[in-house]
């Protein structure tokens, strides 16, 4: 299951902001020791770290998994070029075997597109060319063992190319309910940061205003993201 995010700003808005209110937490932890414990702000720091590395992570997972597409779409190409020349070699060889033509070659068969669909195809006409009697009769044609092996491979090739695929979209997934959770819990602990330094650097004394400026009271979270992540609805227009 997924997990949601506590708040509406991006993530690098968290970890940018969140360096400076956790520098003035042990900038002033003498200060701040009795309402927070320096053992809370280094906690805090971890989840701070992991949390940046974490999304620095997802961006590079995102890049392997484009890549795997690119190299999937390159293995698909090979696949239908040889799948193409082996159901026109078919068609030389067994003229007029409509029936055979059909069912083992796959001979005006191009749906579903689907990749699966596209494999489960490619395996039938493979069968079929593997077959000893298809086989010679096909060499007669031009087409030989060589192209045979060249058609299985690219099967392979390409439903191996569609299993790292998942493999790597399943390990994104995961990486994101781990990096949300990890952020969910870095906003709570800044939040708890501030309001130790709202204590203790009350707004209400003017000499305070630098001061929490460093905790970035005020400003963090966004106005917009205040309330629980939720804007507060306009009031109804009274009527005319």
């Amino acid at each position: 299951m997924a997990t949601t995010l506590k708040f509406n700003f991006p993530i690098a808005v968290l970890t940018q902001q969140g360096d400076a209110i956790l520098d003035a937490a042990e900038a002033h932890a003498a200060d701040l020791s009795a309402r927070l414990p320096a053992s809370r702000v280094t906690a805090i720091r971890a989840l701070h770290q992991t949390v940046s590395a974490s999304s620095a992570g997802q961006q590079n997972q995102g890049a392997e998994v484009g890549a795997l597409t690119q190299e999937q779409n390159r293995r698909l190409q090979t696949l239908n070029d040889l799948l193409s020349k082996a159901r026109a070699t078919a068609k030389r060889a067994f003229a007029g075997q409509e029936v055979k033509l059909h069912d083992d070659f796959q001979v005006g068969i191009n749906k579903p597109s689907d990749l699966a669909s596209v494999l489960a195809r490619a395996r039938t006409v493979l069968a079929a060319c593997q077959k000893a009697d298809n086989a010679t009769a096909l060499a007669g044609k031009g087409w030989i063992a060589g192209d045979t092996q060249a058609l299985a491979d690219a099967i392979d090739g390409l439903d191996t190319a569609d299993d790292t695929q998942e493999t790597a979209k399943a390990g994104r997934k995961g990486a994101t309910v781990d990096r949300n959770v990890a952020a969910n819990n870095l906003y709570d602990g800044l939040l708890d940061v501030q309001n130790a330094a709202d204590l203790q650097y009350p707004a209400r004394n003017a000499a305070n205003v630098a001061v929490r400026a460093e905790f970035r009271l005020g400003t963090f979270p966004p106005r917009s993201d205040r309330g629980n992540g939720k804007k507060k609805p306009a009031p109804p227009v009274p009527p005319q």
